[in-house]
């Protein structure tokens, strides 16, 4: 917070991303270790109007962009261009890579959708901290008394909940004072 007031920062992240893909001619459990072992992420690309296109990706450059939110990738293959976005992604518990991923092919109307999303998604993401700042900043949790609840409205204020009702009641873990003991 800088003079009382909250400064917000948001870096226009990239949403379209152009790779390129190799065929994958072995499939089944031992092909794609493989292609991990080969730092590849195997993937499948799936169309409305085609059979699915088993395809692997290079992990470091599919990795950046299977990071941000609601990505569009322009992706080659064999001359081939096609504009999918991630349907599935599977992730290894333990070791930060990507095991497995399924692309769709987008229409030019989901296409769009899609960038709108991504676009708003910003907004979005900014006006949920705002409000959980202003919340932070007018909560008195540590008096034991419970914050009002509070709803993000359409231009990213904060708004009061639905159902109007604020807990100005003390919070339940509150311990009370004890009570005087009559003294002998």
């Amino acid at each position: 917070m800088i003079d009382g007031k909250v400064r917000l920062i948001m870096a226009k992240k990239e949403t379209v991303f152009s790779l390129t893909a190799q065929k994958r001619d072995s499939f089944g459990k031992g092909a794609s270790r493989r292609d991990r072992q080969n730092d590849r992420i195997p993937a499948v690309v799936y169309g409305t109007d085609q059979e699915p296109l088993h395809v692997s990706l290079d992990h470091h450059t599919a990795s950046l962009a299977l990071r941000v939110p609601y990505v569009t990738i322009n992706l080659e293959l064999d001359g081939k261009k096609f504009v999918v976005a991630p349907r599935e992604i599977q992730k290894d518990a333990i070791k930060p890579i990507y095991k497995h991923v399924d692309l769709v092919v987008l229409n030019d109307k989901e296409q769009k959708e899609r960038l709108d999303l991504a676009e708003r998604s910003e907004e979005i993401a900014a006006a949920a901290l705002k409000v959980r700042l202003e919340i932070a900043a007018k909560s008195k949790m540590d008096l034991g008394e419970v914050a009002a609840p509070v709803a993000v409205a359409a231009d990213g204020t904060a708004a009061p909940a639905a159902d109007g009702a604020a807990a100005a009641a003390p919070a339940a873990d509150a311990k009370e004072a004890p009570a005087d003991k009559d003294k002998k």
